[in-house]
C-alpha cells in the first residue's frame, strides 16, 4: 500500500474519479483538480504535495506543463509524472515521468512507487512550497 499526498491535475470527469479512486484504494491522499489553473493554486497554499501527476491538454491559462514547470519552481524535488496522448516523452522536461494514454491505474501507481523513494518522504521541507 501507497502512503502520501498526491495532487491529481485532469479536466476529464471520468478519468479525475477513476484515478483518484485507484489511488485512494492503493492508500494515498488525493487531492484533485480540475485544471491547471486550480492545481496551482493547490500548490500555492502550502499544503504538503508528495506527488503531483498532470493531464497536458486542459482549459484554463496554464496547460500541464506550464503547471510542471511551475511545481518545480516550488517544489524542485517534488516528483511530476506527466501524462498526455499529444507528447513523445522527451517532451514532457522537467517531468520525473511520462505516461502515455491511454494507461492503466496499475501501471500509474507503479510509476508513483518508483518516484516516492524513502528520501523523498523523509524530508518534508522538499514536498511544499
Amino acid at each position: 500500500m501507497g502512503e502520501g499526498i498526491i495532487l491529481l491535475v485532469e479536466d476529464e470527469l471520468l478519468i479525475r474519479f477513476m484515478l483518484g479512486d485507484a489511488l485512494r484504494d492503493a492508500g494515498y491522499t488525493v487531492l484533485e483538480a480540475s485544471d491547471g489553473d486550480e492545481g496551482l493554486a493547490v500548490l500555492k497554499t502550502g499544503q504538503t504535495v508528495d506527488l503531483m501527476i498532470t493531464d497536458v491538454r486542459m482549459p484554463g491559462g496554464i496547460d500541464g506543463m506550464e503547471l510542471t514547470r511551475r511545481s518545480k519552481e516550488l517544489a524542485p524535488a517534488r516528483p511530476v509524472i506527466v501524462c498526455s496522448g499529444h507528447l513523445l516523452p522527451n517532451e514532457s522536461e522537467p517531468a520525473d515521468a511520462f505516461m502515455s494514454k491511454p494507461y492503466s491505474a496499475d501501471a500509474l501507481i507503479n510509476e508513483i512507487g518508483r518516484l516516492m523513494g524513502a528520501s523523498w518522504r523523509t524530508d518534508p521541507q522538499t514536498r511544499s512550497a
